[in-house]
């Protein structure tokens, strides 16, 4: 399986502007998936929350690979670029980007994540005082050619 290497560089706190240079390989694959998650008023945390300390682990016992989670930035004066904050009444969203080496093991790693018992008890307790999230947008994307990705 062909692998890219990401390097990240982090600027310290504490040392004149000094790089540290943090290496993470990840498999090349040919299917990502793009879902942002909007959520019900008041639950934004509650969706970081089980992401953070259910969601993420148990993406990659099923074979997922965890690209990035990001969460849209509020902004002042919002255009019509601006779908994700404007979709959420200016609310902040989930994003992120999974990835898998084709559809075929997309598709069963979803199907064994939705049937994991320890998910089905993650899902049922996080929900307990009402639904955490109002919508899901889903995009699958396939790196172009001259893709770092590919």
């Amino acid at each position: 399986m062909k692998k890219i290497v990401f390097t990240l560089l982090i600027s310290t706190l504490f040392s004149c502007g000094e790089k540290v240079s943090v290496k993470k390989e990840m498999p090349l694959h040919e299917v990502y998936e793009m879902r942002v998650y909007y959520t019900h008023d008041g639950k934004f945390n509650n969706i970081l929350s089980r992401f953070e300390n259910h969601t993420v682990k148990l993406f990659e016992k099923h074979g997922f690979t965890n690209v990035g989670y990001w969460t849209t930035q509020k902004r002042d004066s919002v255009s019509y670029a601006d779908k994700f904050i404007l979709q959420n009444k200016g609310n902040s969203a989930l994003v992120y980007i999974v990835s898998f080496e084709n559809m075929e093991t997309r598709n069963k790693a979803w199907d064994s994540f939705i049937e994991d018992p320890e998910w089905i008890k993650a899902y049922d307790e996080s929900t307990k005082e009402g639904p955490i999230v109002r919508e899901i947008e889903q995009v699958f994307l396939n790196p172009t050619n001259f893709s770092k990705l590919r």
